[in-house]
Parts: C-alpha cells; sequence; structure tokens
C-alpha cells in the first residue's frame, strides 16, 4: 500500500509512539536503536512537519482531501439501506460492497467506476427497485455524490501534480524520513516482534489502516 505525501508525518507520529515505547527493549537487540536515534527521528519527522506547514499547496491538497472522504464516507449508510431493497428484488447485490470496500480504502476512482455501473442497474430496474420500497431520492443521491466525488478527486489530482514540482531539499526530507527512519524502524520491530500483535504496530499496511479508520472516526464525529 503507497504511502500519501499527507500521510508521512501522522504515520511518523504513530510509528515513533510505538518505537518511543519499545526503543530500550529494541536495543537490547540491537545497539543502534538507541535513544539518540530515536531523537533523531523526532527531529526529523519535526523538519517534515515544519515543510508541511510551509507548503500551501499542501494544506490545499490536505483539504480537499479531508473533504472528500467525508463525501465518500457519507454515501456507506445510503448504500447499506440500498443493499436491502436489491436483494428483495433479486437483484445482483455485489456491487454495493464493493464500493464499500473501495470507499473505505480510498480507491475513490475504482469507486467511481461501480457507482457508475450501479447507477445504471437502478437505471435499468427502476420499477422493480421502486416496488421494493427504494428510497425515492436514492438515485439523485448516488448522482450527486457522483459528481461530487468526481469534482473533488479532480482537483485533488491537479494539486498533487502541480505539488510535484516540489523543491530537492523537501524531497530529500521525505526521502530521510522514510527510507532511514520508518522503513529501517518497521524492518527491526517487525523481526523483533515476530509472532506477536506488537508487530502490526511496525507494518506499514496496518498502520495505514489504522489511520485511514482513525481519520474516518474522527470526520464520523464532527
Amino acid at each position: 500500500m503507497r504511502i500519501k505525501q499527507e500521510e508521512f508525518v501522522p504515520l511518523a507520529d504513530m510509528l515513533y509512539d510505538s518505537f518511543k515505547r519499545d526503543q530500550v527493549e529494541i536495543e537490547t537487540e540491537n545497539s543502534f536503536y538507541s535513544a539518540t536515534f530515536l531523537n533523531s527521528f523526532k527531529e526529523v519527522i519535526e523538519k517534515v512537519r515544519e515543510l508541511e506547514k510551509a507548503d500551501t499547496l499542501l494544506t490545499q491538497q490536505k483539504t480537499i482531501t479531508r473533504e472528500l472522504y467525508v463525501t465518500a464516507d457519507s454515501l456507506k449508510r445510503p448504500l447499506n439501506l440500498f443493499a436491502i431493497v436489491l436483494k428483495k428484488a433479486n437483484l445482483p447485490t455485489t456491487l454495493v460492497p464493493e464500493i464499500i470496500s473501495k470507499l473505505r480504502s480510498r480507491n475513490i476512482e475504482g469507486a467511481l467506476i461501480q457507482i457508475k455501473a450501479l447507477s445504471q442497474t437502478i437505471e435499468s430496474n427502476k420499477e422493480i427497485l421502486l416496488a421494493k420500497a427504494m428510497n425515492p431520492t436514492f438515485p439523485a443521491l448516488l448522482a450527486t455524490t457522483f459528481t461530487t466525488l468526481t469534482e473533488k478527486s479532480n482537483l485533488q489530482t491537479s494539486i498533487i501534480k502541480q505539488r510535484s514540482l516540489l523543491t530537492d531539499g523537501n524531497l530529500t526530507s521525505y526521502n530521510t524520513l522514510y527510507t532511514d527512519y520508518i522503513a529501517d524502524i518497521c524492518a527491526i520491530g517487525k523481526a523483533y516482534y515476530q509472532g506477536t500483535a506488537k508487530a502490526k504496530e511496525y507494518t506499514i499496511t496496518n498502520m495505514l489502516k489504522r489511520l485511514h479508520v482513525k481519520n474516518s472516526n474522527k470526520d464520523d464525529k464532527e
């Protein structure tokens, strides 16, 4: 799972908390992972954090990404309710869980393709679905959400392309954070805690899933 630009610092913060807790224990296995190394990790995180604060495009990217994910999450409940109607109508029901899965994993482009397919299914079977008590406003809601997701996704892509012109210094800082610290600490952590629950805290794929759930829960409360 690829780490998105806006995820580097929150992911590093999450990893730092785990490593800070376990640093003394890990150092008994390998003295390279000392308190000095822990402090250096924190310094690099803060350096990248400061770069991001000065990066107005990143601020825009974070804002539009947040709006995009809030819109995506708002569709999950109506989709779950519509799935019940599909089942009663004896129509294919796999599209709905596939869309929800893609929305949860933040695969917006993939979700949009399947939302379009679901809209076509609804249009072709509208009378049957209405007879099975489909909410009459659901097709319009789906169409509006599709348009909003498309617009925000396109805007996000445009900003990301503009941000690809980051200075070499910024790119070096991100590379240092990932290569010298995130990847390195994950490697020793997974190896040291292999076979235990702690190993998941040093697995990037699992950390990103936790980050996505955390962000989703935060959006639900707001």
